[in-house]
This record gives C-alpha cells, structure tokens and sequence, in this order.
C-alpha cells in the first residue's frame, strides 16, 4: 500500500480539525436548546403554575410601582386569608429594592426599546471596522429576530401578568391564553418577551462582531430581560423564549448576511 503523502497527510489532519471544530458548537447549541426546552416545559405545566409563582415570589422581594403595604395586611390579616406567604410575609426591604433601583432598572429595560436600538446600531456603524456594514449585521439580526418574535407573540396571543383581562380586571399573575389575539390588537401581548428578544438579538450580532466581549455582552441581555420581570412586565418564561429566539435567530441571520456583504465572522486569536 502507498504511504499518504505528506500534503495528504495534512489535508486529512485539516479536515479532521474542522470538523471538530465545527460539531463542537453544534453539540453545545443542542445541549442550551435542551436546557431551554425543559425549563419551558417546567414553567408551562399544571397552567404554568411554577412561572406564576416564581413571578408573585419576584415582586414580593423586589416590590413594585405600587409597594404593597405591609402594615395594612398586620392591621387587617382578614383581608387576606388565602394570600400565600409572599403575600402576607414583608421580605427584605419591605418590598423597597425595586424603588432603590429604579433608575437601574429603567435603563436596563431602555436597551430593548427602539431610540437605543438605533443608537446603538449607529455607533456600531460608526466604530466598527466595517463601518455601516458592520451597523448592518446589527440590524438584521434585530429585524429578523423580531419577526419570528411577533410571529409568535400574535399567535400564542398570552396576556401579560398585570395586563387587562376579559373580563376587564387587572392580571394578578394569572396564566391566561387567547390564541391568535395578537392577530387583531398588539395590546398586552407578553409570549415571548420583545425586549428579551433585542436584547439577545444585538449580543448575538455584538459576538459575531467582537466575539472577546461575548460574556458581558449576555450579562447585559440577560440583566436586560430580567428588569422585565423585575418591573412586572413579563413571566420567566417570556423571557427565557425571548432570549433563545433572539440569540439563535440573530446569530442565524449574522452568519447568513455577514459575509454576503463583506463581514465575516470574527474569532478570537488562536492561543
């Protein structure tokens, strides 16, 4: 038998390496969209009582627009017999550490919605060594995230935890479904989280991009999402599928436009 040449030899070495390097990523992708799947599937069982609950538990410790005032419910326990403990029990802070961070959690939200959004497009362009091209990838991946994000924030139609019900009370938390609602109002749609949504979306882009600041870049989405719980907003799970949705779909979008326009992928400097 012949001996393989030495450029065959390193032909057969270099695709042995791609392909590792290539179903590497994909065994990890499949590992988080498993993570993901049984995390919905814990939240959305029994009428989703476990995101229900982790909600109610959320504002008990952060506290709210409105803080609940505790030395009523000691003045008159009988207004509440059925209240769970969060609701009776005042936590750390008395129900305060929303107040105390407001600001914070404001400008966090204030990462999802559109001003900031272009803002941040427009000093990509500016900034990147791509210039616009790079501001384009941005864009994008926000845009076409957000599509498959409204897709599903009209059909699932879900109402938000302290939206407007039918019946015309106030949401306490409550999961509550109106398939395809979203096709006639875009009022109180909370499935899945628009700002979760964009918030992944642009660290997805910002990795492909600069893929060294990738860590802080989903510290920032996940705060981001988490301020829309924190502000009563959404429930965990909205949050959770508006972040997969925008990190996959953004990541989707930047693979396929970056090099169609002269971008592609950045890596980090081989060790």
């Amino acid at each position: 038998m012949n001996e393989p040449t030495r450029a065959e030899d390193y032909a057969n070495t270099a695709h042995t390496k791609h392909a590792a390097a290539t179903a590497s990523p994909l065994r990890k992708n499949l590992v988080i969209l498993g993570i993901v799947a049984v995390a919905l599937t814990c939240l959305l069982s029994f009428n989703a009582r476990l995101d229900t609950t982790l909600w109610r538990a959320t504002r008990w410790l952060m506290g709210d627009q409105q803080p609940y005032s505790w030395a009523a419910v000691k003045l008159n326990p009988a207004t509440h017999p059925h209240a769970p403990w969060w609701r009776v029990t005042p936590p750390l802070f008395h129900s305060q550490l929303y107040h105390h961070l407001e600001s914070t959690w404001r400008a966090l939200r204030d990462v999802g919605v559109p001003a900031e959004v272009i803002f941040i497009v427009l000093l990509v362009s500016v900034y990147d060594p791509a210039c616009w091209r790079g501001g384009a990838v941005m864009l994008g991946s926000i845009l076409g995230a957000g599509a498959v994000s409204e897709f599903f924030k009209s059909i699932c139609g879900r109402i938000r935890p302290i939206g407007m019900l039918p019946s015309g009370h106030l949401n306490d938390g409550l999961n509550v479904w109106i398939f395809g609602r979203g096709l006639h109002t875009q009022k109180d749609l909370s499935f899945p989280s628009g700002h979760a949504v964009v918030a992944f979306a642009m660290a997805a882009a910002l990795t492909y991009l600069s893929p060294r600041g990738k860590w802080l870049f989903l510290l920032v989405a996940w705060l981001t999402a988490f301020s829309r719980v924190v502000m009563q907003a959404h429930f965990y799970s909205d949050i959770i599928a508006g972040g997969t949705i925008g990190w996959f779909c953004g990541f989707g979008v930047a693979i396929w436009l970056g090099p169609r326009i002269g971008v592609p992928q950045r890596q980090l400097p081989a060790v």
